[in-house]
């Protein structure tokens, strides 16, 4: 159990005893290594440029102030991969509103393919932006400051999503948060674990439950979310069996989404969440259902079983992003590997679909995340003798790790970018990390004390 479903611990084994050994062959595996060519993924060819001019202006702050925002919004800039970042010397927007050949000692600007005008006026900040390619500038928008860096710097992730939005017409994930469960504290020999969210940047850790109970693998509903407020759903063993339940994050009522008797374990959202994909034991069997799914309605009809296989153990299933096709992990052939199917075969076949295998090269691999761009499969397999994150390129057939060092890793979710990912450790150390495939540098997200684990980051 202490692989896919991430340690659930002893506790947790008191909790479902019959279940949790049906899973434990699939999870509880020796650390042996397979040789793999490793190949660079290829992530971007070209980046537009932008130019970020640099305004006096500070409103009604101080200087300081104002360079410490624009320097949260730099960050954004770089650390999406989606630019290229030239850092101005001078105020470019008197430039702009002005002939060319006033330009002359900022040429540069005019050869960028954006040029960024943000500016403090009063207590708001405002962002334009300059496209020199059709003389024409455009608001992005405008929001008012507090004076408070925290506050004023999730503001600040808002305009950089905004202007992502305008540039390439999706959202970007300066602004978004990451769910996960904290296993905090033994109770009359019970481990409680509460949900809990944080700001992709680290920032601003709130707890969202407080059940007394013992919470796993929380997903918020996309397109859900308003304002601080948002539905998700995670598994709960209040009531002895695990059982999906479905919430809001500014209340703490819960209700349970299925009356399927059994076990229910590990649910996935499709991108438009329509479908929830999970893991269920009604049968006697751990198998495969597929239940469809109305973000307000709830669940609509009745769940149906996609896959089934005698003496196997399913587990970990996540959507394409069209919704037509499912990554899961199976031990059908002996050891735990990943396996896709189509969704409209596995209905007409009745449980015994065919399924293609694909994580050929390793021995044991589990924990498959599907990228939002379709593109890629991120996953939990064994380099060097512990259990990296590996991303899989499924056009070129390519895979590589991009987590390295002595300690396990699993759970992979994908950032609605594509880029970016959040995992956690397992083991020596169980806590939080964002990384990104370009530069493959962890980043720690400081949760406190506890056990951190089944992180998921936020769908748009």
């Amino acid at each position: 159990m202490q692989r896919t479903v991430n340690t659930l611990s002893l506790s947790l084994l008191k909790k479902s005893v019959s279940f949790l050994f049906f899973l434990a062959p699939l999870f509880l595996f020796a650390k042996t290594s397979t040789s793999t060519i490793v190949i660079p993924l290829e992530v971007v060819k070209s980046l537009p440029t932008i130019y970020f001019s640099d305004s006096p202006s500070s409103g009604e702050f101080s200087a300081a102030y104002k360079d410490s925002l624009y320097e949260v919004l730099k960050e954004d800039i770089e650390e999406s991969y989606h630019f290229d970042l030239t850092l101005g010397k001078i105020d470019m927007e008197p430039l702009v509103t002005g002939p060319l050949k006033t330009a002359s000692k900022e040429l540069v600007a005019f050869t960028a393919d954006f040029v960024l005008l943000p500016k403090m006026e009063g207590k708001n900040c405002t962002l334009k932006i300059y496209e020199p390619r059709f003389h024409q500038t455009s608001t992005v928008a405008s929001t008012p400051l507090t004076g408070n860096f925290e506050e004023d710097r999730q503001k600040i992730h808002t305009l950089f999503d905004q202007l992502h939005l305008k540039v390439f017409h999706q959202e970007g994930i300066a602004s978004s948060k990451i769910l996960f469960c904290k296993k905090t504290e033994e109770i009359e020999g019970e481990w409680i674990s509460d949900i809990y969210e944080v700001q992709q940047d680290g920032t601003h850790l709130k707890k969202i439950t407080s059940s007394q109970n013992y919470l796993i693998t929380p997903l918020m509903i996309p397109k859900t979310r308003k304002q601080n407020s948002y539905d998700y759903l995670f598994v709960s063993y209040e009531k002895g069996q695990p059982k999906i339940y479905k919430a809001n994050s500014s209340s703490s009522a819960s209700i349970p989404l299925l009356p399927l008797r059994g076990n229910q374990l590990l649910p996935a959202l499709s991108a438009v969440a329509d479908k929830i994909a999970f893991i269920c034991d009604a049968s006697g069997r751990t198998d495969l259902f597929l239940q469809q799914f109305h973000p307000q309605k709830g669940a609509i009809g009745k769940p149906i079983q996609l896959f089934s296989k005698g003496n196997s153990t399913q587990a970990s299933p996540s959507f394409s992003p069209c919704g037509s096709k499912l990554a899961f992990v199976s031990d059908k052939d002996g050891c735990p590997k990943i396996y896709v199917l189509e969704i409209i075969d596995a209905i007409r076949s009745q449980k015994t679909p065919l399924v293609r295998l694909l994580t050929v090269n390793h021995k044991e691999s589990t924990c498959p995340s599907w990228s939002p761009d379709g593109k890629k499969i991120a996953f939990s397999a064994m380099s060097e003798g512990y259990r990296q994150i590996w991303v899989m390129d499924l056009d070129k057939k390519i895979e590589m790790p991009i987590t390295s060092g002595p300690i396990d890793k699993e759970n992979p979710s994908w950032a609605p970018d594509s880029i970016h990912l959040v995992y956690n450790t397992t083991g020596k150390e169980s806590q939080i990390y964002t990384i990104d495939i370009v530069k493959q540098k962890p980043v720690k997200i400081p949760t406190g004390d506890g056990i951190s684990h089944f992180p998921s980051w936020e769908q748009r």
